[in-house]
């Protein structure tokens, strides 16, 4: 289950990596724009929604097991009509709510028509990329990975290539001097949202074509809202979850604004290197999260306390094997988003301890799964709390700004907090499996 989940979250950190090796080169006003001040606004917006995917795989799987297809497709089409409103209300909200972000964070005026201009166009795209995520909620409730993986590559190779002939005027690929349109930040938006048009189109397909168990549902009624209850239910706190760490990203990066833009810069450079990480440890948690609630449900305490063994383990050795290889090649990762020596140095040492911290990331995130697996969505949402906003953020701010050791200092606050937050998800989990299994032996009913 893991491998199709992991080739498609794979191709979009390939995606996030080269968009911002593209941006890099149009000099550090731009891709700190882009990098720092747009990206989290999008990835605000794309957790929230993320989180509903999240819970329509969970509502639909379950109405599919009970062989209530109708029901499913009511609802699968409920939930697209309703996450399209919220967008329409989040674009309402735009025009009021950016410039105050922007001004928080002490963007320069240029910085911030730039940053504007970037999330316009990424915005053009956003009512594709909701329906790829609701629909393919519902392939992941089928157990169709595959479709899903190749929506995702197709959008990656798709945005490879568009985007060099959007961003810049001139650039050498192939061996050939090729020019392009010149639009900067507007073309790398464009380039992102031609992408999402692409694989949406690519999924559209697949059901339009009647290759899915469920159909969409483009008109659906609205007499019965059981099952969008339960897709909030389920998803809401993995979205605050989700939101949560775009928050983090945004606090960091006002932090590192004390300092100056190279700070800035490092920040966002290390946190798109930070999915290196953190997309393996959420394949892993996805197979985990479905083992543990299959067999939960059929009683097998045995059975789940193995999965959650072989995720935790299979996520050490993994974001293990990972941060040592991201280690030894920093200095060339780093190299290939900018060439500003300042920006460089500081966004080196920032990833350098991120890569000690990857199993540590992969042992809270699928610690989270197996909570989810058990039915328990709060465990997440408070580990989240803790290791950003209760430890990391503050932990940051005062390493930074009131000792010696200046922007660097915010760079080991993460890893600090993913310690702590891995002792705690990986000692809770095991007390819950330990307090499952005594139940179960003793044929109590699992609580």
């Amino acid at each position: 289950m893991s491998l199709p989940i992991l080739i498609g979250m794979s191709a979009q950190m390939v995606l996030n990596i080269i968009d911002g090796i593209y941006v890099g080169r149009l000099g550090r006003d731009e891709s700190v724009a882009v990098l720092n001040y747009g990206i989290p606004v999008f990835y605000l917006l794309f957790a929230f929604f993320n989180g509903l995917s999240i819970g329509t795989s969970s509502v639909l799987s379950r109405y599919i097991g009970a062989k209530r297809s109708a029901d499913a497709e009511r609802t699968l089409g409920q939930i697209v009509w309703i996450c399209m409103g919220i967008f329409v209300a989040a674009m309402l909200v735009y025009p009021l709510a950016v410039p105050r972000y922007l001004m928080f964070l002490k963007a320069s005026a240029s910085t911030t028509a730039l940053a504007h201009d970037f999330l316009t166009y990424v915005f053009l795209g956003m009512p594709f990329m909701l329906l790829t995520l609701m629909l393919g909620g519902g392939l992941r409730a089928e157990g169709n990975m595959r479709t899903l993986a190749s929506a995702q590559i197709l959008a990656v190779l798709a945005n490879i290539f568009i985007a060099p002939f959007l961003i810049f005027d001139a650039f050498h690929a192939f061996g050939m001097d090729l020019h392009g349109l010149g639009w900067g930040v507007k073309g790398a938006g464009l380039a992102s949202s031609v992408a999402n048009t692409l694989a949406a189109l690519y999924i559209l397909r697949i059901y339009l074509g009647g290759k899915t168990q469920l159909r969409w549902v483009k008109w659906p009624k609205w007499n019965n809202l059981e099952g969008v209850r339960g897709i909030f239910t389920v998803g809401v706190p993995s979205s605050l979850s989700q939101i949560l760490i775009g928050l983090n990203w945004i606090l960091m990066t006002r932090i590192a604004a004390n300092f100056d833009e190279a700070s800035v810069a490092a920040i966002g450079i290390g946190g798109r290197l930070d999915l290196l990480s953190v997309f393996p440890a959420l394949a892993v948690m996805t197979s985990v999260l479905t083992l543990v609630g299959q067999n939960f449900g059929a009683g097998r305490i045995d059975r789940v306390r193995a999965a959650v063994r072989a995720g935790i383990l299979t996520a050490v050795i993994l974001l293990a094997t990972i941060g040592l290889t991201g280690f030894l090649f920093r200095q060339g990762l780093i190299g290939l988003f900018h060439q500003d020596p300042e920006t460089h140095k500081l966004a080196v040492h920032y990833f350098s301890w991120q890569c000690l911290g990857f199993m540590l990331v992969g042992i809270n995130i699928v610690c989270s799964g197996a909570f989810q697996g058990l039915g328990r969505g709060l465990p997440f949402l408070f580990l989240t709390v803790m290791r950003l906003l209760v430890i990391a953020a503050p932990l940051a701010w005062f390493l930074s700004l009131h000792t010696h050791l200046g922007a660097p200092g915010m760079h080991y606050a993460p890893v600090i907090a993913n310690f702590v937050t891995a002792v705690i998800a990986l000692l809770w989990i095991l007390t819950v499996l330990k307090k499952l299994h005594k139940a179960h032996t003793a044929g109590l009913p699992a609580a």
